[in-house]
C-alpha cells in the first residue's frame, strides 16, 4: 500500500515574542491546567460501570469476611466458656472430697476397715529441725485467716498528712 504525498506543507504556530506582564493569548482563550495535554481522553459509561461493579463487590466480600470472622470468634467463645464452666464443675468436686477427707472420723472409718488398720499400742515421739512449709496445700477458705497487728506508734508525717482533707 502507498501512501499519498502531502501536498500542502504542516502548520506551524507563529511563536510571539515574549511580553513581561501581558498574557499573549487572546482574551477569548482559556488557559489549559498544567500537567493536561491539548487532547483529553473520557472514560467510557462502561468502564465507570465496571468500577462500580468492582467496588459493590468488593465491599460485600469484605461484609461476608467480618460476618465469618465474627462468628467463628463466636464459637470460639462459647467453647471456652464451656470449658470454663466444666472446670469450675471439677473445682467444686476436688473441694468437696478435700472436706470430706479432712473429716477424722470418716479417715479413721476407711483406714480400720478399708485398710485394716489398728491403734497403735506404743507412742513414738519423732522431732524434727525443719520448720513447716510456707505453702499449705489447702484452699485459702479452710485456713483461717492470720490477724496482722497495727504499728505501734504512727510517724510524724503521717500525722501531718491526716490533718489534711483527702490526703488519710
Amino acid at each position: 500500500m502507498a501512501s499519498i504525498p502531502r501536498t500542502t506543507p504542516p502548520r506551524t504556530v507563529p511563536a510571539l515574542p515574549p511580553t513581561p506582564g501581558r498574557n499573549p493569548l487572546t482574551p477569548n482563550a482559556r488557559a489549559i491546567p498544567a500537567g493536561w495535554g491539548v487532547a483529553r481522553r473520557r472514560i467510557s459509561r462502561f468502564t465507570l460501570a465496571s468500577f462500580a461493579l468492582l467496588a459493590v463487590a468488593a465491599l460485600g466480600l469484605v461484609q461476608v469476611l467480618q460476618t465469618t470472622k465474627v462468628a467463628a470468634t463466636g464459637y470460639q467463645v462459647s467453647a471456652l466458656e464451656r470449658e470454663q464452666q466444666d472446670l469450675d464443675a471439677d473445682i467444686r468436686l476436688l473441694e468437696a472430697q478435700i472436706a470430706a477427707s479432712s473429716n477424722l472420723e470418716q479417715v479413721q472409718r476407711e483406714a480400720t476397715t478399708r485398710l485394716g488398720m489398728t491403734r497403735p499400742q506404743a507412742r513414738v515421739r519423732v522431732s524434727s529441725d525443719v520448720p513447716a512449709p510456707a505453702i499449705v496445700p489447702l484452699p485459702r477458705r479452710y485456713i483461717p485467716a492470720q490477724t496482722r497487728e497495727a504499728p505501734l506508734s504512727v510517724a510524724w508525717w503521717e500525722r501531718v498528712l491526716g490533718v489534711i482533707p483527702g490526703m488519710h
